[in-house]
């Protein structure tokens, strides 16, 4: 142990987190990154995604972002895919821009996280992978195709909530992914939604067993703020994307 380092001393990253409870995040994260890059948090209410949770999410993401800076984050990155494109898809890297030049420090979303993570991997046609109800179907293919610009083949919906995702075990998102291969077996990538489920131990398996990509949001999360902020490192057993981008 040194005595005179923070455990920050690479890389601090300021997150803003859109779930109701943040269980799974830091242990998965911690996980991920290497010794030296640390985790700042703020918890966003997200409630039940009413059109009215988002428009407060934003408006508290923007807040953070400054409260984050001024506690000495080198990277802010603004999390909750649904919350980055509220004000429209175009929108995106305006606002990184915009925010990175008033508070001056390094900005980034999971929305464009996601994006570099899916261009680093070549993907082009996207098997979905989510914990909640199949009523959210719709939303994660029109993302895809919408701000993605790939060809979604097809959703697996998990069933869960976001309440109960710290109860999803690790063999969940595997079956889950096996499911999404077996039903779209043209999908080059499986793509899980949301960092807040264990996730990041499926992805390995899924593509030595199918030889695809697999990307999660909190996967491309790490990997991205990482990547900004000059933490080259390439990281075993989590995927192609962290080992050889």
């Amino acid at each position: 142990m040194n005595w005179g380092q923070i455990h920050g001393h690479r890389a601090r990253i300021g997150y803003t987190v859109a779930a109701v409870t943040t269980e799974v995040y830091p242990i998965d994260w911690y996980r991920i990154v290497p010794d030296g890059v640390s985790l700042m948090m703020i918890t966003l209410p997200l409630g039940d995604r009413s059109k009215e949770d988002v428009e407060k999410c934003y408006a508290i993401s923007i807040e953070s972002a400054h409260t984050m800076a001024r506690a000495g984050a080198d990277l802010v990155l603004l999390g909750g895919l649904p919350i980055n494109i509220s004000k429209g898809d175009d929108t995106v890297e305006g606002l990184m821009a915009k925010l990175e030049s008033e508070i001056g420090v390094k900005m980034s979303c999971s929305a464009l996280a996601q994006v570099r993570a899916f261009a680093a991997l070549g993907s082009k046609k996207v098997a979905v992978v989510h914990p909640f109800l199949e009523d959210q179907n719709p939303r994660h293919e029109r993302t895809i195709a919408d701000f993605f610009g790939l060809e979604p083949v097809g959703v697996h919906a998990g069933g869960s909530s976001l309440v109960a995702l710290g109860t999803l075990a690790p063999q969940c998102a595997l079956e889950w992914g096996r499911a999404a291969m077996a039903a779209h077996p043209d999908a080059d990538t499986v793509y899980f939604g949301c960092p807040h489920w264990t996730v990041i131990d499926a992805i390995q398996p899924l593509e030595d067993e199918f030889g695809i990509s697999v990307m999660t949001s909190l996967q491309a999360i790490a990997w991205d703020a990482m990547r900004q902020t000059g933490v080259e490192d390439r990281v075993d057993g989590f995927g192609r994307l962290l080992k050889d981008f």
